[in-house]
């Protein structure tokens, strides 16, 4: 199993690629009211115009536009009403020349009319109206087709359903839609010394801390997220990722991946005959993180300490299990941005640093206020808060406040 680091440019490729080489997942039609956030699994098209009909953007009068002309204030022009219209009407005949249509927002034009005259530039009568101002032909109509046209694409297949996308859909008429079917992940913590959140503690033992914070950002994804723990046990690591693999799409394992005498899962993963996608990331932190698959499916061992967990399971778990999931590979990736800083750093960096930080606007923090040890693999508290990576190439010296760099923030 032993492979030179990987670059972490290389490792990202690396699973992603073996991500997308995997079978798309299954297909389920859902309500459309319980679409959101989940991934579809065929493009979704405009089946009508929308809106259907040319119509009013507000309350006023459709006219003939050639009937206001010369119209003002001063020197008015008096229509006759002849017909009143509002949102759901269909008109039942074509708008005479020579006579206006009262009109409420959202109504369809009647055939003939050209334009509409908002209520405020009118005496607002009901049997006649007096017009204020003069108007051109086509001037404050909403044209049918005018927010999206018929055939026109609302989302591709692998497009994650954001609210909007739901609304546009149910603007089409759809009631349903097909999407992938929600991929499972085991997440399992090992080490001897965990206890699970709720148990008494005991001197030596840390509770599992790894376990529910990656399987919390798994569940945010929309991920169906199984959580257990085990000991150092080669045996009892092997038994439970036998089950996890048996029973889900993918595992996310936390501890024993370095070289410790009891970092046990490389061995594991020799006796379960995982196919290596790289053993080993050239950063900090989480440089001892395996990636592999066994019996097709993914399989990522981070380390035991709590930001380098963290870090590795945004930068590479995540963006794979995304594209397993049916993802388009673009919105998998974390994006990536120029930032100036608030805060600095005071370490220089020999190899790919990475620090956990936040970012808003065009600036971005990096906690703890320039204290490296605030960003120690083993620190928990200070990743609260924070929605990106800080990158340090190596070679980096250490960063001050107003400098720029670079930014790799969470996927959403």
């Amino acid at each position: 199993m032993k492979q030179p680091f990987c670059a972490p440019s290389e490792a990202l490729r690396r699973v992603l690629d073996a991500a997308a080489a995997l079978p798309r997942p299954e297909t389920e039609t859902v309500p459309l009211d319980e679409a959101g956030g989940r991934i579809a699994a065929g493009t979704l098209s405009a089946r009508m115009d929308q809106p259907p009909f040319d119509r009013s953007p507000f309350d006023g009068y459709a006219l003939h536009s050639v009937d206001a002309a010369g119209a003002s204030r001063e020197t008015p022009v008096t229509l006759p009403v002849t017909m009143k219209l509002y949102a759901g009407d269909a008109p039942a005949s074509p708008l005479p020349v020579g006579c206006a249509a009262r009109i409420m927002t959202g109504a369809p034009l009647p055939e003939g009319a050209d334009c509409v005259l908002m209520q405020e530039l009118t005496d607002s009568g009901e049997e006649t109206v007096q017009l204020y101002a003069a108007m051109k032909p086509q001037q404050n109509v909403v044209f049918r087709g005018g927010d999206i046209a018929a055939g026109a694409v609302i989302a591709e297949a692998g497009t994650v359903l954001s609210p909007a996308h739901l609304g546009v859909l149910a603007g089409q008429g759809y009631a349903e839609v097909p999407v992938y079917k929600t991929l499972t992940v085991g997440v399992l913590a090992t080490g001897s010394e965990l206890l699970a959140p709720g148990e008494a503690w005991t001197p030596g033992k840390i509770y599992d801390a790894n376990g529910v914070q990656n399987a919390a950002r798994l569940r945010q994804l929309g991920f169906a997220v199984n959580r257990r723990h085990c000991s150092d046990d080669p045996e009892e690591i092997a038994r439970e990722m036998r089950e996890l693999l048996a029973e889900f799409d993918a595992v996310i394992t936390s501890g024993g991946v370095s070289v410790g005498q009891k970092d046990y899962l490389p061995a594991v993963l020799e006796q379960l005959n995982a196919d290596i996608l790289f053993a080993g990331v050239a950063q900090k932190p989480g440089s001892p993180m395996l990636a592999g698959k066994i019996d097709g499916k993914l399989v990522f061992c981070l380390s035991g300490n709590p930001f380098a967990a963290a870090a590795t399971l945004e930068q590479y778990a995540i963006p794979a299990l995304l594209r397993a999931a049916g993802r388009c590979e673009e919105s998998c990736i974390l994006p990536r941005t120029t930032r100036t800083l608030t805060t600095g750093f005071s370490k220089s960096s020999k190899g790919n640093r990475y620090l956990r930080a936040k970012a808003m606007g065009g600036s971005v923090t990096i906690p703890g206020e320039g204290n490296a040890e605030a960003h120690s693999s083993g620190s928990l508290s200070a990743m609260i808060g924070c929605n990106c990576l800080v990158e340090l190439p190596a070679g980096s010296g250490p960063v001050t406040p107003g400098e720029e760099v670079e930014v790799l923030s969470f996927v959403q």
